[in-house]
């Protein structure tokens, strides 16, 4: 990586980028239409909108797995 230059490595994080986002955007997406599971939907949003962690987080404990009514 010493001769990299810094126009390559955003080149190379450019997916990653763009998978976190999408992860942010979907979780955020769903948890203002269908709910959450546990805790309100303000504090979801936060925990989601930290990064892939908060958001693996809010698909494994928060969210609102599927309703008898749907």
């Amino acid at each position: 990586m010493g001769n990299m230059a810094n126009a390559d490595l955003i080149k190379l994080m450019i997916p990653f980028i763009a998978i976190q986002a999408g992860l942010i955007i979907y979780c955020i997406v769903n948890i203002l239409r269908r709910g959450t599971q546990n805790l309100n939907k303000p504090i979801w949003i936060i925990i989601s909108a930290t990064g892939t962690i908060g958001s693996l987080l809010f698909l494994i404990f928060g969210r609102k797995r599927w309703d008898n009514n749907d």
